[in-house]
This record gives C-alpha cells, structure tokens and sequence, in this order.
C-alpha cells in the first residue's frame, strides 16, 4: 500500500510538472512565433494609480489603435486606389474626369503602401511559483521568455508632468537601423491620447523605411496626412452611398493638407492627391496651381494631354465661379496677415519655451509690398504681404523682443550691432528646426530660402535662394557679401556707413560659430548656451570680447572639460574670435 502511495504521488508530480513545461513553452512559442513585433508594459513614470496596471494597460491600447489604424488605412486606401482607377479608365476613354466627376468625390493618393503591416501583441511574462532545493525557479521564466522576444520587443516609457506627457521608446525592432528613435511630446495626455501618438509615430517610422517622403515628415504631419486619407475616403463613401454634400468635408481637408503640400513640393503623389482633394473642395484655382506643379515636374505621373485637360478644366470651372468668389473671397491682405500672425505665434510659443519667458506675440504690421523689407521698431514687425510664404523672416523678426529682454541696451551698429543681429538669426534657426522637426544633422542651416526672389522683386517658386547661410557665410546667392571669418571682417569707414557700419555682413562669423558648435553638440545644447551668454553682455563690445563671455558662460554650464565647452572653443577658434 506504501509503495502505491509513494507511485501516485510522483505520478501526480510528474504530469503537474509536465503540464507546467508544456505551458511554459506554449507561452514561449506564442510569443516567439505570435506576431511580427511585441510591445512591452509601458514603463509610467508620474501620474496616479498603481504604474505597473496603467503600464500593461497602455501596451494594450497601442496594440489595439495600431490595429484599428492599419485596418482604416487599408479600407481608405483600397477605396481611393478603386476611384482612381475609374477616373484613369475615364480619361483612357477620353472623358476629363476633371469636369465629369460628381461633385464630392476626391481620388486616390498613389505610392503610399497598403498597411505597415505591424503584426503586434502584447508581451506577457509567465511565471509559475515552483522552487527546486529551495531555489525559486519560476521567477526565472519571464527572464527567459524576454529572451526568446528580445529582438522584437518594442518598449516605451511615458514620463506624466501634468496634462501632458514624454513619450520615449526603443523600437529599433522596427526596422533595425533604419528606424528614427522615438520621442514626442504629447499635449493633453491621457491613456487614449498617448496611445493615438505611438500606433501613429510606429507606422510612421515604418513607412519612412522605405520612402524619403515620409522621412521628411514630422510626426504632426504624418498624423495630419494619415487624418487626410481616412477623411477623404469616408467623405466619398457617405457620398456614394448616402449621396450626402462632402464638399464642406473636403473644404477642411484641403485647407489642412495645404501646407504640407506647399512644403513638400517635389512630392508629385501628395500633390496629385491634394489637386484632388481641392477639385472636391471646388477651389478650382489652388487645383489648377496643383497640377501646374505637376506639370512642371520631370515626372508628373500624368501624361501632358491629361494634365492639361484638366488644368483646362479646372480654369473653367474657377472662371464661372470667380463673380461669386470675389464677393465672399478674403482680401489678398487679410489671408497673409492671418497666416503671418500664424507664423508669430508659433515663434513666440518655441522662443517663449527656450527663453523660460513668457512674452506676449509681437503685434504685426502690414506695410507695401513696395518695400522690400520687414523690420521690428521696438514695438510692432513691420511686413509686406508678400512675405506670407517665407516664415524665417518673421521668426528672425519676432526674435528682436527676446534678444531686448535680455540685453536692452545694444548698439544696433560696428561689431556689437552684428552681435546682435547674428542672435536674431541663431534663434530663428532654433524657431525653424523646431517647427520642422529636425536636428543640426538634417536642417538646412540658411536663413528664409527663396526671399532673395521677393527681395529682387521677381517673385519664383523655383527660385529658392536664401537671405543668408548659417554653414557658409558668403554663398547664399552670387553677390552674397557676408564675412565667414575674422580676418575677414568688414571695416565701415565710420558707423554712418550702409549697413550701420556692416552690421548683416559681419553677423556671418558668430552664425558660423554657432553652426560649428551646433554641429559638434547639437543645435539645442548650442542654443542653450548662447541665450544663456545673452544678458552677460555688456556695451560697449565686439565680437573677440562676446565670443569670450559665450566660453565662459559654456564653462559655466556645462565644465571646463566638457565636450560642450571644448566644442565652443574649438568653433570660436574657427572663425577667428579667439
């Protein structure tokens, strides 16, 4: 009987740690073979309630929004991709589909791929409370679980400071090597929010794998371009189905993709797309400036009978609308002033931040477009309309009040004067690269190209010539006079001279010295340390004298074998300062 006792005992052992192995490699083989990526519980840092629910809670809702997303941008673009077959099959029969299309139908966007095809689950440690000799085993699964999935987990960590929130992760898993890091801010930040932002950024850096077009994309835009598509798709199904008025949903559409179009002009399928959507729109004279792009382009995807049919069309159709829009229609004035005022807030927010400020937004003055020239008086920015469309002039004026704040009493002429106006350009780069998305490495570093066009007073799109060059002082355009190093400084016969004694034409050495540095530790680390060397300056001064104070306001921040300070140094010593 003992002997039976002892037989079921390890026999009922056996088969609990029997079930236990093939539960536990079950669980591994799920998570090894279950889907292309795994998300990791979101490490939450701040907040309230326990971190360790509201992070596996966060995991899950990226999952599921990720799947949502995917799965309506492939039912969009499977619908956009059908209109814009019939709309080919319409012009291969010789019908413009330009002034035969209904009403509120907007075709497809081409090029774009039919989903990320991101397979994503949830990564769920196993653990089995099981001690061997008195050694806890179980707690070793999940550790051998995580390595099994390592190479395709991706994790994140949301940092809470109030309403909004950081969002950082390594999703390198993505697409090993290729894939840009991730770290956003996002405003309003609940769990819905912060797991809208990440299932987006992750197709986001997905796409941009493969296309340089979504490269160039900050994550507002790709979300923006994303809202574009699913809109657009679901404006022409209520139309097809309900036969529902869409044109007031394509009215939105167009005024939001607009400048993401204006930006990426070389972008022939967005600009197609949104020639599309402002067809629907019935704004016939922004279609007609679309497919003018596209029929400029080397590549227009569109063969020329077809383009300028439906640039006929389009004219038309803006010719018969034209006594009515001129009624409605805004003042040429009132739509620049708008879209300047536009350009003022986000300057004075970006500055606002960097300074630790809180200034008010300059007012703005429109001023004859006769005048080729903005200006700050001490009080207003003074503009011509036609700089509507060259925003780095108006972050480069908005930049005066900040530079006054600090150091009120400058000289605006001889070396001190080109100080201060070199500081109006470095905190319009900072203005520029924040607004898009980019860093020392990817900005272009010349200050509002295409103004020398407006400057000349031969307004072209194509002409893309800048004021000024951050990089190479000198080789904005052909007369370009700016000096690029010490040696090279310009001497006013006096103070009365053009230029307020070279003011423009000696900023080029501290903007080159700043770029240097920049490129050495990156533009925000460099921009930290001129704004703080701002109100150290003392006047009289000249540039040798300022170059000092900002190595010594480097030192301060930062040590005196730092590699930030070294950088500073070794960009002063550069262009001559030291």
């Amino acid at each position: 009987m003992e002997v039976l006792t002892k037989f079921a005992i390890y026999f009922t052992g056996g088969l609990a740690l029997l079930a236990c192995n093939v539960w536990f490699f079950s669980a591994v083989y799920q998570s090894v073979t279950g889907g292309n990526l795994v998300v990791a519980p979101v490490k939450v840092v701040g907040g309230t309630g326990d971190p360790n629910l509201a992070g596996e809670a966060l995991a899950r809702l990226i999952i599921a929004r990720l799947q949502a997303l995917e799965w309506d941008l492939k039912e969009s673009q499977s619908s956009l991709t059908s209109e814009n077959q019939r709309q080919i099959q319409a012009q291969q029969q010789a019908r413009p589909a330009a002034s035969e299309m209904p009403r509120g139908v907007a075709a497809g966007m081409l090029g774009i791929p039919q989903t990320a095809i991101l397979n994503a689950q949830l990564f769920e440690p196993t653990t089995i409370d099981v001690k061997v000799a008195g050694v806890d085993v179980g707690g070793m699964l999940p550790g051998i679980q995580r390595w099994f999935v390592h190479d395709k987990t991706l994790t994140f960590a949301v940092s809470m400071d109030g309403t909004s929130a950081i969002v950082a992760g390594n999703i390198d898993p993505l697409a090993p090597g290729k894939a840009k890091p991730l770290w956003m801010s996002v405003k309003n930040a609940n769990p819905n929010a912060i797991a809208d932002a990440i299932a987006l950024a992750l197709i986001h850096r997905r796409w941009a794998t493969d296309s340089p077009q979504y490269r160039e994309l900050s994550d507002e835009e790709f979300s923006q371009l994303v809202e574009s598509i699913n809109g657009t798709a679901k404006a022409n199904r209520r139309f097809a189905v309900y036969g529902n008025k869409a044109k007031p949903d394509f009215v939105k559409i167009s005024d939001a993709l607009h400048p993401l179009a204006d930006r990426m002009v070389s972008w022939n399928e967005l600009t197609s797309f949104a020639a599309s959507i402002a067809e629907s729109a019935e704004n016939y004279e922004r279609a007609r400036d679309y497919y003018r792009r596209l029929q400029a382009s080397p590549k227009p995807g569109l063969d020329p009978q077809t383009l300028q049919a439906k640039i006929s069309a389009v004219e038309a159709l803006a010719a018969k609308l034209a006594p009515a829009a001129a009624e409605l229609a805004p003042s040429r004035e009132d739509v620049a002033l708008k879209k300047m005022r536009g350009h003022v807030a986000d300057a004075t927010r970006i500055l606002n931040g960097l300074f630790n400020a809180s200034l008010p937004e300059p007012e703005l003055k429109l001023i004859s477009d006769d005048q080729r020239n903005a200006y700050w008086d001490g009080t207003t920015i003074n503009v011509p309309p036609s700089v509507q469309d060259i925003p780095d002039v108006i972050y480069h004026e908005v930049a005066w009040p900040f530079v006054q704040s600090r150091w009120p009493r400058f000289k605006y002429e001889g070396q001190e004067g080109a100080l201060i106006q070199s500081y109006t350009d470095v905190l319009a780069t900072l203005v520029k690269q924040k607004m898009l998305n980019q860093t020392a490495s990817t900005a272009d570093w010349v200050i509002a190209p295409g103004a020398m066009a407006w400057v000349e007073g031969k307004p072209d799109r194509t002409d893309t010539r800048p004021l000024r060059s951050m990089k190479a002082p000198g080789t904005a355009y052909d007369r370009d006079a700016q000096s690029n190093h010490f040696s090279r400084l310009y001497k006013a016969p006096n103070t009365a001279a053009g230029d307020f004694g070279g003011v423009h034409i000696n900023s080029g050495i501290p903007n080159r010295a700043f770029y240097e540095t920049a490129m050495k530790i990156g533009t925000d680390s460099a921009g930290k340390i001129w704004i703080a060397s701002l109100d150290q300056f003392k006047s009289p001064t000249d540039l040798r004298t300022a170059a000092k104070v900002i190595l010594e306001t480097a030192t301060k921040l930062n040590g005196a074998d730092s590699k930030e300070t070294n950088s500073v140094k070794a960009a002063l010593d550069t262009v001559g300062l030291l």
